[in-house]
């Protein structure tokens, strides 16, 4: 078949994909092995494993082992079904009518029904639980008065007529809502360990999962390993007997142990070894377009960061081009919009500077600036935060060399993945990189991180009145391309306040051995293990 690169995918990255496509064609099938063990390098060591509490791609990776929702992710980022086997929408499109897999149990015997759905779901609403991606459910009915503790957990718009079944109600129609449900956010967890166990159900030896797997041991800074869970529906497909996910927050040591054949796979690569590596291991360098978005999250709440003029000022001195094509080339495209324009029904609102020339937006900075009280006499200073990393040290370390050209003065924070992640969360910094990740095919999974409702996800602090009333008005509309115009209304208000300063749109580069059998390229980046086998 003809493969056509996706638009605007650079023609290097493209070759090298291609490369390993060709490659992959060559590998002979095998037995897959069933007691194997599968390394997983995941970059960062998880903050927390209670999926309702989850805020990071390398946690989701853990979850969708452990756990299970009513939808899951196959081996192409597609919703199937997961513990439902089943469902039904009405013709209206607001009530979804989901049918249990019958006999389901938890991993320690005990039975999984339809009440365990309804907890799960009224637990990640619960405004004691602070979960980041809550507001992603503002579709069930009431379920933002919930969310605010306005209304009572019970009165959110989901049911359990029989142990088997389970019905939401939604406020409007939400055609994406199955793929919702298939994130680590949307499984169901063990309401009878969590009432006796409390913040400790996510314990080695107290966890009790619905997933492929369960959690054997969790170790700080070595990993988390997980073995079969014999009590999933589907055990009889689970070919790999182990998972182990090994924090590999050095990049480059984390290539090195795929080299030697330590790790069978590693989340992230280098961009100086990008090129080298699709050389040298041509099948194993999978580089994939995704729907993630990279970008600089400015700390409203601080004073100089509450004037729209320094905002703007700060993201017309970045040259994005020379950001993908010097520095991280490795098929990374520039940033201007916060919406990717690959995602599905919807045009992206841009900067109104996407096209003006490099001078100009330097002219334009630099008059901000001295308007809001900045010059050579008073300069800026900025912090800059971002994880321990090489790769967002160099680009930390070029951003403050273009913002030096407007007179801003930048410090570099640099700490470790967990608590660069709580910083963003506590508000504690004034300008953070961030890599926000689609967990579905829709616009709404990007701006309703600025809704100023999604305080852990508004990492910002952004707080617009009218911009929170446009995504509000686009969640209860039932035509696709009215919802998306009121959708783009809302980008380009925030791309004028500039609450956040996009960078790039992103690429997934890993590293898989030609021993993995079943890993797939897709756009949710979602690899379950369950989908995963090893050969010699």
């Amino acid at each position: 078949m003809r493969f056509n690169p996706p638009s605007g995918y650079s023609r290097r990255a493209f070759l090298l994909c291609s490369a390993s496509l060709l490659a992959m064609g060559s590998v002979r099938a095998a037995e897959p092995l069933n007691d194997a063990t599968l390394h997983r390098g995941n970059r960062y060591d998880p903050a927390t494993l209670d999926p309702h509490k989850v805020n990071t791609s390398y946690e989701f990776a853990i979850i969708y082992d452990l756990f299970e929702g009513l939808v899951a992710f196959d081996a192409e980022g597609q919703p199937v079904p997961g513990l439902a086997s089943s469902w039904t929408i009405s013709t209206d499109g607001k009530r979804y009518t989901f049918r249990l897999r019958p006999k389901l149990m938890w991993s320690d015997g005990a039975p999984l029904t339809a009440e365990d759905v309804v907890f799960s779901l009224r637990r990640l609403m619960d405004p004691k639980t602070a979960g980041v991606f809550a507001p992603l459910f503002y579709m069930l009915g009431n379920a933002r008065a919930v969310n605010s503790g306005a209304m009572p957990l019970d009165a959110l718009g989901v049911s359990a007529p029989d142990p088997l079944t389970v019905v939401m109600d939604l406020v409007a129609p939400a055609p994406y809502l199955t793929q919702i449900l298939a994130n680590a956010y949307a499984v169901v967890v063990p309401r009878h360990i969590i009432a006796q166990q409390g913040e400790a159900w996510t314990h080695p030896g107290v966890m009790v999962s619905s997933g492929a797997f369960v959690l054997e041991a969790w170790r700080p800074q070595s990993g988390v390993t997980l073995t079969r869970n014999p009590r999933y529906h589907n055990a009889g497909e689970v070919k790999l007997a182990r998972v182990a996910y090994i924090p590999t927050e050095d990049v480059n040591a984390g290539v090195a142990r795929f080299r030697a054949g330590e790790l069978d796979t590693q989340l992230d690569v280098p961009a100086s070894q990008v090129e080298r590596l699709a050389a040298e291991l041509p099948v194993e360098t999978r580089l994939t377009p995704t729907l993630l978005t990279y970008y600089l999250a400015l700390n409203t709440t601080q004073p100089k960061l509450a004037d729209k003029r320094v905002r703007r000022a700060l993201s017309l001195a970045i040259d994005r081009d020379i950001l993908t094509g010097k520095v991280l080339r490795g098929g990374e495209r520039p940033a201007f919009s916060f919406v990717p324009p690959i995602v599905a029904d919807y045009r992206p609102a841009l900067l109104d500077f996407a096209d003006t020339a490099a001078d100009a937006r330097l002219n334009e900075a630099k008059r901000l600036l001295g308007e809001a009280g900045y010059g050579p006499g008073k300069p800026l200073h900025i912090a800059y935060s971002h994880s321990s990393n090489l790769d967002l040290r160099r680009i930390g370390v070029i951003i403050a060399g273009m913002w030096k050209r407007i007179g801003v003065e930048t410090t570099l924070l640099n700490t470790e993945g967990k608590v660069h992640f709580a910083n963003l969360r506590e508000g504690n910094f004034e300008a953070a990189f961030v890599g926000w990740s689609a967990d579905f095919n829709d616009a709404t999974s990007f701006l309703y991180v600025l809704d100023s409702g999604t305080t852990r996800s508004n990492y910002s602090r952004y707080h617009n009145p009218i911009y929170d009333g446009l995504i509000a008005k686009a969640a209860a509309l039932e035509n696709t391309s009215a919802r998306a115009e009121v959708l783009r209304d809302g980008e380009a208000l925030a791309m004028a306040d500039q609450p956040i300063i996009p960078l790039y749109f992103g690429v997934t580069k890993t590293l898989v051995s030609q021993r993995v059998v079943g890993w797939r390229a897709n756009a949710v980046d979602a690899h379950p293990s369950r989908t995963l086998s090893l050969v010699k």
